[in-house]
């Protein structure tokens, strides 16, 4: 064979070397298609292997290799062993023409010379290109030309199948994200969307298991809703936040690697008898917000989790979390929406709702048994036509047309399917949801019995009140006599010296004074009540009106051995009311005091407020027994007293603050009461300087 013959077959066997690199389409194509092509007779390179880094142990691991028929698949030489190792270290071409005296010699079929050429990307070595020959230096110059151009193509052709498998890899994860999201979007009921959750994650991060918690906040807990082939079935486990894996993530609300579980300390004891060797484990977050964690698991010991796994799982997490938080709130939704419709179904009032042409939506059975239409007939058709009789339908539709801006509220009738009326309370609301109003709900309460209830009672309370006047009146009669007779007595006994009579017809004489107040309470209080109580207005001066009542009040003041002080300034004024009934709360007020007090102070005062110069305000102060809380609520209520013991310890009916209270509303006023446990009370009656009637909203 000439020189030029040898040479263009060489020329020839490494264009076919180039055009096999750039045609190959993977990283292992590319390999053998380099190493076959330096294989071939035209070249003359016997034995070739092209080892890769193992990026995790630093190993070195036969990808392919040519004229070595029994050499072992993805052979591992380790790190500190081969000659082949300066390469990967300096990212140089290292010859070695006799590898028996090189120290990092491996022993191998070849024992002759060894040339290794690194493979670099990006200026990363990622593996190495060996070259050996059964001869002693057997490579020159224009081998290392040849073995050093093939590397870099070889190269620049890894680079490129790089790109493309990373792009290829992540259209695939593009495209089973855009599924996961669309088969857990499609899916609503939570306990399906939790179970896909994870059944999604373990096929598309290719792991043997794992399992899904939601975050209870109110507990602040994490409870597991959905397992999958981790050692037992977790569901229902609660794990406090930074217990086991899921807690630690939902505490710092980062992604964990944990590649030996049973070696991690922050293990839980829920998950000591599990078997699975490396967890993987993300927060599930929506913003910054927890929702739950996920965790997934793997038990062969010679899977370990790495960077490339925790991307796809910080892909997965957030669609997951989504769907979750969707299914949640769908499903808090539908509990509420069952709720309320069971609460519409059930509930004693008669509850309608009406479109905005207040055309019948929905009703609920109370309706149809109050009105006697069932649903069937009742949805469609306009509300009031339905219900109003001609008498009420203006005030129904006007009732209708406010409930679409405001709630309306009121008593009415309405009519029955049979055409009898019904008493009912009516309530109309607006339905606005997201501000857009979509109409309105109306509720309807029979009172029918109540009203008649209500006017038996009023019928019996008048007839009672009636009777109590009258009686009143029939009982005043003899008592004023008797009083009369007595006070006649107890001149002709005094004069005649019987003084041991005298005390008797006296003690007659305060009785029948006594009984005859009592009379008088119950006659003014079923007055008042009957709506018979009238108002004499006129015109008095206070200052005068209140010396006399601080006089006639002074036995009673005297008899608990207490002090009265008056403050009432001369410029008091003129008051136009009913001097009788102001002078009977007076008295009252201080007969009270009196009561309650001993030896001890009790003042009257009058004033006329700074903010409001129509006004005369009137107030009693003692330094009594005082009242609790719970009997100032009834001390203003007929026949009430603080107490029962208060009763039988001081007497009394319980009407005068009562009729006191009536009296100050009849001129318009108002009466207030301040009080401690045995620091005393304070009434303070407010009237306007000018009274004016309004007895009839006293009734």
């Amino acid at each position: 064979m000439t020189r030029r013959s040898a040479q263009a077959r060489r020329q020839a066997a490494l264009l076919r070397l180039t055009t096999g690199i750039v045609s190959a389409h993977t990283e292992d194509e590319i390999y053998r298609s380099m190493v076959e092509g330096l294989h071939d007779e035209a070249l003359g390179y016997s034995f070739l292997g092209v080892f890769i880094v193992d990026p995790e142990t630093g190993d070195r691991v036969l990808r392919a290799s040519a004229g070595w028929p029994d050499a072992p698949e993805h052979w591992r030489v380790h790190r500190g062993e081969g000659v082949s190792e300066r390469a990967v270290e300096d990212g140089q071409l290292h010859y070695t023409p006799d590898v028996t005296r090189d120290s990092r010699y491996l022993p191998s079929r070849v024992r002759g010379s060894e040339v290794d050429i690194p493979l670099r990307i990006d200026g990363d070595t990622i593996g190495v290109l060996v070259v050996e020959s059964d001869t002693r230096d057997a490579f020159d110059e224009d081998d290392f030309e040849i073995l050093g151009a093939a590397a870099d193509q070889a190269a620049i052709a890894i680079a490129r199948a790089q790109l493309l498998d990373a792009e290829r890899r992540r259209a695939d994860e593009h495209k089973a994200l855009l599924d996961t999201l669309a088969d857990l979007s499609s899916e609503l009921e939570l306990s399906r969307v939790l179970q896909a959750v994870i059944d999604r994650a373990v096929t598309q991060l290719g792991v043997s298991g794992g399992e899904v918690a939601i975050f209870d906040a109110e507990r602040e807990e994490l409870v597991v809703v959905a397992s999958r082939s981790v050692g037992k079935d977790s569901t229902g486990t609660r794990l406090k936040l930074d217990e086991g894996a899921m807690g630690a993530v939902a505490r710092t609300l980062e992604p964990l690697i944990i590649p030996s579980y049973h070696e991690w300390l922050g293990r839980s004891e829920k998950y000591a008898d599990i078997t699975v060797h490396s967890v993987m484990a993300a927060p599930l977050l929506i913003g910054r917000r927890l929702v739950g964690a996920i965790a997934t698991v793997h038990s062969d010991p010679e899977r370990i989790f790495g960077e490339e796994d925790l991307r796809l799982l910080n892909m997965f997490a957030p669609q997951a979390a989504i769907a979750i938080e969707n299914a949640r709130l769908y499903t808090e939704a539908q509990r509420q929406r069952q709720y309320f419709e069971s609460l519409v179904q059930n509930s004693p009032v008669a509850i309608v709702s009406l479109d905005l042409e207040h055309r019948i939506v929905s009703c609920n059975p109370t309706f149809e048994r109050l009105f006697g239409y069932p649903s069937e007939d009742a949805v469609g058709r306009p509300l009031d036509e339905l219900i109003a009789s001609d008498e009420s339908r203006t005030e129904a539709e006007a009732y209708t047309r406010e409930a679409l801006d405001h709630a309306v509220h009121g008593i009415g009738q309405r009519r029955h399917r049979d055409g009898h009326t019904v008493d009912v309370e009516i309530l109309g609301v607006p339905v606005v949801v997201d501000g857009e109003r979509l109409g309105l709900m109306g509720l309807y309460h029979d009172i029918t019995e109540l009203l008649q209830a209500r006017r038996e009672a009023e019928a019996a309370n008048s007839a009672k009140s009636q009777f109590l006047a009258n009686m009143s009146h029939e009982l005043r009669t003899p008592l004023n006599a008797i009083i009369g007779y007595s006070e006649m007595l107890q001149d002709e006994v005094e004069d005649l010296g019987h003084e041991t009579l005298g005390d008797d017809l006296s003690r007659i004489h305060t009785a029948g004074r006594h009984l005859l107040a009592l009379i008088n309470d119950v006659l003014d209080l079923s007055k008042i009540e009957a709506g018979r109580m009238e108002l004499y207005l006129e015109d008095f001066d206070v200052r005068a009106m209140v010396d006399d009542v601080a006089t006639t009040a002074k036995p009673l003041i005297d008899k608990n051995a207490n002090r009265l002080v008056v403050r009432c300034p001369d410029d008091a004024g003129v008051m136009r009311g009913d001097l009788t009934k102001v002078r009977q709360m007076l008295l009252n007020l201080l007969s009270n005091a009196s009561k309650f007090t001993s030896n001890g102070r009790i003042d009257l005062e009058v004033e006329r407020p700074p903010d409001d110069g129509q006004a005369l305000v009137f107030r009693v102060r003692d330094t009594g027994i005082g009242m609790t809380p719970e009997q100032q609520q009834r001390v203003f209520e007929a026949f009430s007293q603080a107490e029962a013991s208060t009763a039988r310890r001081f007497g009394g009916t319980g009407l005068g603050l009562a009729i006191s209270k009536r009296f100050c509303e009849m001129m318009g006023g108002g009466i207030a009461l301040e009080s401690e446990p045995g620091a005393g009370s304070t009434f303070t009656i407010r009237l306007p300087a000018t009274a004016v009637a309004v007895a009839e909203s006293s009734t």
